[in-house]
């Protein structure tokens, strides 16, 4: 009694799936990532612009000579960092490595002014940051953005 076997695979289709997986899924991290850093940005011009800082709480209110120098240029009065627009328009988001983006300033004039309401002046009003209540939202974000990807593979 002889029994003959016979066994069909796709294993050559299924490790062709695999290496084209292999080869876009760093492009799709990547992605994923920068699109992280621009929504990192977009919170942090957002909470700015309603005068609270990456910490959530209420920026600290503009002296009293800085609030007539607004009055006379008529300009708003609201703590919101905002005079011309050009430090939070120079924000940007970068890849800086393998899977990484770093945020920064454009322009140098405007780091140096960014500075000062981060670090230098008194009362500091830091706005440059995030928190884990925003990390989380990013994270889910990006992870969304990721399976939203891998599901065009149908693996």
């Amino acid at each position: 009694m002889a029994v003959d076997l016979k066994i069909k695979s796709n294993s050559k289709q299924v490790s062709k799936k695999f290496k084209r997986f292999q080869s876009v899924l760093p492009r799709i991290i990547d992605k994923g990532v920068k699109q992280a850093g621009f929504q990192l940005i977009d919170i942090i011009r957002t909470k700015t612009k309603k005068g609270i800082n990456y910490k959530d709480s209420v920026f600290a209110p503009y002296s009293q000579g800085y609030l007539k120098k607004l009055n006379r240029e008529g300009k708003s009065t609201n703590v919101d960092l905002f005079y011309t627009g050009r430090m939070l328009g120079s924000l940007t988001s970068r890849k800086t490595g393998k899977h990484k983006v770093s945020l920064g300033f454009s322009n140098a004039q405007m780091l140096q002014r960014a500075l000062f309401n981060q670090v230098l002046n008194e009362p500091k009003r830091e706005f440059f940051g995030f928190n884990n209540r925003t990390e989380k939202i990013i994270s889910k974000q990006f992870n969304r953005f990721i399976e939203k990807e891998l599901q065009k593979f149908k693996l």
